[in-house]
């Protein structure tokens, strides 16, 4: 069999590989002009690049005495400094130390990332131009976006290429493609600049004396009194102030929760002239007494069980297995889902902040027919009872990413994986036992073995390989088989068999282990395995692996139209168009912005005041942008310990 070895597709420079051949380079060959002596020009060309500066941040974080919070805050300023950062790039400044970033450092980063000429994007573009005629097949860039260097996702390349493809002729005029790509960047650029010159304007207004101010018909202070004392906001409110209202008609119908109230779940929207903020309160998961009721007769029902596992990629992203449900006949279903947790000293002590873990139902065929997903917990498990029709399903495991995270470090102590016996190179008894659970993850029907197709989703995810016909001969002619399936016993031995022939070296070992999410002290801290149980009152279903999910647009559509389905609609302040809506259930809130507008919606979801809560963003202040006449995901968002009460508060502004 072919050695493991680290997939080839790990992040590096794309979804700009165009852009990123020109960063490598350095800086670009200096103008005539840029070698002038004279002072003056080099003043003004500093007082340029000052303000650019100051523009791209000041978009995004408002002021230039804060701070850039975030990876994404990072991205967005450089993009509006007519910078196009790759992963690769944006990883060198935000590492995972990295707390904030102010403004002297941005202009540092500035200086060093020069901003991307036409001349550098045709340059790389004519390196995939096979016959140098100007032009480039969908074939040829589809090709390039989705196999190099940063991947780009289908709809991704597909919608790139709908939109610089006018003529519809199966080409790209790269050249106009290039001044197309310039042209936006541009815009971006004027409009930092123009948000940079109405906050100056206005900054200006306001450190002018109250009477002069009253004078130009602006308020003064007797028109607009200031509160005593405001919490200061990252929101920058560029409405009129003249007559704020104390409390909209809107507070005003809504009772404010009273002491009695504390403790219990409360819904209250409050206003604030720089946005709206919506207050939830939560009591502690872990205490809430609710029994889940289970269906009558529920042992004398149809049950099949599968087993699988959330992983997480090197882009940071969460893939898992993917199941087809087939059902003869019309019949009430009760399916649950819950973290397989191998090491339990008592199965009946509930586990602490256990992994969320649902199931979203989709009718196969249908991209549009979402049917439910699993949103009552009970204890660890993730729950749904419904009626469906004969037909087939597809079921989607999704996890938030609240309490599945990318560790941060590795243990200081390493757990040896190897040992030596009579001059015989052997396992260590901590990795066969690791080993074993391995095998219990991969067993996805539960029968003790590992049929092909199973070891086959092994193999893909360690060493991105598939098994094909003559390494399935060679695990049968070398390896304990048994109805034609590989047993525990052969799986060890087929690890025991590549630490010797790598003489003891554990490298590529440590590979495999990394891959399935263990540290180096053997703990499954970046990987989450999980099990499915679906009962049938009325026939047998028939559940069968359809392999792994790797692309989620799927199961965030899904959640977007569940959220807009269930959750409190909200028309934002200063947005047209653009609808927040907000679900909350016993163990979760999540949040989905629709945009019914024809152009791009970003609104801001600062939920960094809540308390006891964590969001499966980075950071809890989000920017959620919806493409146009879509809808995206803003928050989801758990209790970080569920035996605490949570509160969640979201300071929401259309940006």
């Amino acid at each position: 069999m072919s050695q493991r070895s680290r997939r080839s597709n790990s992040v590096s420079s794309q979804k700009s590989d165009v852009s990123e051949r020109s960063e490598r380079r350095g800086k670009s060959p200096r103008s005539p002009r840029s070698d002038r002596k004279d002072g003056s020009s080099e003043r003004e060309s500093s007082e340029n690049f000052h303000t650019e500066c100051r523009a791209g941040f000041v978009a995004i974080v408002g002021n230039t005495k804060d701070h850039i919070k975030s990876r994404d805050q990072l991205q967005q300023a450089l993009q509006n400094t007519g910078r196009n950062p790759s992963n690769q790039t944006l990883d060198k400044y935000w590492t995972k130390n990295t707390v904030y970033i102010n403004f002297d450092e941005f202009c540092d980063i500035m200086r060093k990332e020069k901003a991307t000429t036409k001349g550098d994007l045709v340059k790389a573009f004519r390196t995939i131009d096979i016959n140098g005629d100007g032009y480039i097949t969908h074939d040829e860039l589809y090709r390039v976006l989705t196999q190099r260097g940063e991947k780009m996702s289908r709809d991704e390349v597909r919608r790139l290429i709908d939109d610089a493809d006018c003529n519809k002729d199966g080409k790209l005029d790269y050249g106009e493609f290039c001044s197309m790509m310039l042209s936006t960047v541009e815009k971006c650029k004027k409009q930092s600049m123009e948000k940079l010159e109405k906050l100056e304007a206005k900054r200006h207004l306001e450190r002018r004396p109250s009477s002069a101010r009253s004078r130009d018909g602006s308020p003064g202070d007797r028109q607009s009194p200031k509160p005593a004392s405001r919490p200061p906001s990252r929101i920058r409110d560029e409405s009129p102030r003249d007559k704020p209202p104390s409390r909209p008609s809107s507070a005003r119908s809504t009772p404010r929760a009273s002491p009695k109230t504390v403790g219990k779940d409360h819904e209250s929207p409050h206003p604030s002239p720089r946005g709206q903020v919506t207050e939830i309160s939560k009591s502690p998961v872990a205490k809430r007494k609710v029994k889940v009721p289970l269906p009558k007769n529920l042992e004398s029902w149809n049950h099949v069980q599968r087993k699988g596992c959330f992983h997480f990629e090197e882009d940071g992203s969460i893939i898992s297995h993917e199941y087809k449900m087939d059902l003869p006949h019309a019949t009430n279903v009760w399916i649950t889902v819950q973290p397989l947790y191998l090491h339990r000293e008592d199965k009946d002590e509930p586990v602490e902040n256990p992994v969320d873990t649902t199931l979203v139902v989709l009718r196969d065929g249908d991209k549009d027919s979402f049917i439910q997903f699993t949103d009552i917990r009970d204890g660890e498990k993730y729950c749904l009872r419904c009626d469906l029709r004969s037909g087939s399903y597809r079921l989607l495991p999704f996890t938030t990413g609240c309490r599945l995270r990318k560790r941060r470090s590795q243990p200081k102590q390493e757990v040896p994986l190897v040992v030596t016996k009579s001059g015989e190179i052997d396992l260590s008894r901590p990795f066969r036992d690791t080993l074993t659970d391995i095998f219990e993850i991969l067993d996805l029907d539960g029968n003790g073995l590992l049929s092909r197709e199973e070891f086959n989703l092994f193999q893909v995810r360690t060493s991105g390989e598939e098994v094909d016909d003559e390494a399935w001969e060679v695990v049968e002619e070398n390896f304990e088989l048994k109805k034609g399936e590989l047993t525990r016993k052969g799986f060890t031995d087929l690890n025991l068999m590549e630490a010797q022939d790598n003489e003891g070296d554990t490298e590529e070992l440590w590979v495999t282990l990394s891959s399935m999410g263990y540290n180096k002290a053997l703990r499954q801290d970046e990987a989450c395995p999980f099990v499915i149980d679906i009962y049938a009152e009325e026939c047998k279903p028939k559940l069968a692996l359809e392999g792994l999910l790797e692309d989620n647009e799927d199961v965030e559509a899904a959640m977007c139209k569940f959220i807009s389905s269930k959750g409190e609609p909200r028309e934002l302040k200063g947005g047209k168009d653009v609808v927040l809506y907000t679900y909350s259930s016993d163990s979760r809130i999540s949040t989905a912005v629709e945009n019914k507008a024809g152009r791009k919606a970003a609104v801001q979801l600062d939920c960094t005041r809540s308390k006891n809560c964590s969001s499966h963003r980075d950071d809890l202040d989000y920017t959620a942008e919806a493409p146009p006449r879509k809808t995206t995901i803003g928050h989801h968002i758990l209790p970080s310990n569920d035996r605490q009460e949570w509160i969640y508060r979201c300071k929401e502004a259309v940006l």
